[in-house]
């Protein structure tokens, strides 16, 4: 199939199907059955990502893990890479598979495609869980500065030459899933098979667009305030590592008023990469802010 990046790594009673999406061949991951809920990856990552907590959720619901534009088994086309397309992306997506509303949990980059459209299509969004990231309407203050050295990578992976060849480095690769996660928060298989996305020419041009398109431009829009006074009314929870950047951000707090319906959950001890080093402490979390619990 087109976009192919591996071998598929294979995971019992995932199902697999590639839709056309204006063109782009989207490969998404199917699950149990029940009301949808569709997961969104975070970088460099793709819908392996939620391997662990597949199983769990598809107990209960109808998994959708995709793979966004650029990323794992989904076509990386030269362009499209800013918020307004890949929002579209996952609105014509939910279109063709003929669903009108879903839950969604969400990680690093995803959580901010998916918070940007619970903004702009709230009808669309049934509740969402972030991870990762912090929420979008959180007040900036002072305490900023101290974070844009330990994001360094951020604006390097930006850079339209510098980051897809930085992609291609195995210890730069190794940096992103270790700089901000505790031992053995990211397997080491796990670690290789995203590699081998990230190595090829077309997903490290991606990869770097990426970061030009939305994260930067996403990440400036929170730290100054952009967000922090519009109303969010889609139930929202944040689930952020103690030991990560994002942690500091979500510790900022809301304006007075403002930050809609987000519930923020600080977790000790933990990184930027939760589904991968705490699977089953993610799908309760989602599980229970989703209303059903896991032991029902």
């Amino acid at each position: 199939m087109p976009g192919t990046v591996a071998a598929m790594p294979q995971l019992d009673g995932v199902t697999h199907r590639w839709i056309d999406v204006r063109g782009l061949n989207m490969h998404i991951a199917e699950a149990g059955n029940g009301e949808p809920v569709f997961l969104l990856h975070g970088f460099p990552q793709h819908w392996w990502e939620w391997h662990g907590v597949i199983p769990r959720l598809a107990e209960h619901y109808r998994v959708i893990a995709v793979d966004q534009r650029g990323f794992g088994w989904t076509d990386a086309p030269a362009d499209g890479y800013n918020a307004r397309t890949l929002i579209e992306d996952i609105v014509l997506l939910m279109g063709e598979l003929d669903i009108p509303r879903a839950r969604f949990l969400t990680h690093d980059w995803g959580s901010v495609v998916a918070q940007l459209l619970a903004m702009e299509r709230p009808d669309l969004v049934e509740a969402l869980v972030v991870t990762g990231t912090p929420d979008m309407h959180i007040r900036p203050n002072a305490r900023l500065l101290g974070l844009f050295p330990k994001l360094w990578h951020a604006f390097a992976l930006a850079a339209p030459i510098i980051g897809p060849r930085l992609q291609r480095n195995d210890k730069f690769t190794r940096h992103l899933f270790t700089a901000f996660e505790p031992a053995g928060g990211v397997a080491e298989e796990d670690m290789e098979l995203y590699g081998v996305g990230m190595a090829q020419p077309e997903r490290a041009r991606a990869g770097s667009a990426l970061y030009r398109g939305t994260i930067l431009p996403a990440f400036m829009a929170i730290i100054f305030g952009a967000y922090a006074k519009r109303d969010f009314t889609v139930p929202t929870l944040a689930l952020i590592g103690a030991s990560e950047p994002s942690a500091t951000l979500q510790e900022m707090g809301h304006r007075p008023g403002h930050g809609g319906n987000v519930t923020t959950e600080i977790l000790p001890g933990e990184g930027h990469f939760l589904a991968d080093h705490r699977p089953e402490l993610i799908a309760d979390k989602a599980l229970r802010f989703f209303a059903l619990r896991p032991d029902r």
